[in-house]
């Protein structure tokens, strides 16, 4: 259902994995030294907080293996789920740069290995690389959109259709560059991003299965026909986020 947990790489691991990010590519080699040196890493176990609403946003958040979700519990108390952030992902951006507490809970599903950017790191490279700019301006454009499309999962009633919706939202290249037909995550992780019980998550993709757009593997969730999956989800009424 999900790889083997690795922990902790040395440190010329880390700078190495590092260098490989596409943003960081775009760099020059001055800018490029410095979020090499200044970036650092930390391991999650499974269920801690990585950040709490309220926390201030020190550090912009990369998960370099494992996953995290996004959510925020409401006036009335109930939880209320953005996104999760899968490996080669990044959050929080936003609430760096206006430097203003989270809004959301960052919570660790598994064991889980976070690349921390440093806030100043963050900014100076703003403030220096139109390319980084450019990079970021984008991601933000496309975390809209797919909160927003989480909004409207969050509104049907349907399991079939909030199991569909949740993994169609993790197709965004621009947010999940490592997204593939094959979503390393067990039904229990996907039944709780889509904030339902096993049994109700167990029927609505044994619907999808039915339906040929998933199947299932001991590697995961494998999506047979993204396009139809899409279609499906616009059927439902849920915003495309997915580009």
């Amino acid at each position: 259902m999900k790889a083997p947990f690795t922990g902790l790489t040395s440190r010329a691991d880390f700078q190495t994995l590092v260098s490989s990010l596409d943003w960081v590519k775009m760099l020059p080699p001055s800018s490029k030294e410095r979020v090499l040196t200044d970036c650092y890493e930390r391991t999650y176990g499974v269920r801690e907080v990585v950040a709490r609403t309220g926390d201030a946003a020190s550090t912009w958040i990369g998960v370099s293996e494992g996953l995290l979700k996004v959510s925020t519990i409401t006036a009335t108390g109930s939880t209320m789920m953005f996104t999760a952030v899968p490996s080669g992902s990044w959050v929080g951006e936003g609430s760096v740069i206006k430097w203003e507490p989270r809004r959301y809970d960052l919570l660790a599903m598994r064991e889980t290995r976070v690349i921390h950017v440093p806030r100043p790191t963050l900014m100076w490279l703003l403030e220096t690389n139109f390319s980084f700019c450019r990079y970021i301006i984008d991601h933000l454009n496309e975390r809209t959109g797919q909160f927003l499309a989480m909004l409207e999962i969050g509104r049907i009633t349907d399991p079939t259709g909030r199991i569909a919706g949740t993994l169609h939202n993790l197709f965004n290249s621009t947010l999940n560059p490592m997204a593939s037909p094959v979503v390393h995550m067990s039904q229990e992780e996907l039944g709780e991003l889509a904030g339902l019980s096993r049994s109700s998550t167990n029927a609505a993709i044994s619907k999808l299965r039915k339906m040929g757009l998933i199947a299932t593997s001991y590697a995961g969730v494998i999506v047979l026909n993204l396009h139809e999956l899409s279609a499906f989800v616009r059927e439902i009424g849920v915003h495309d986020g997915v580009r």
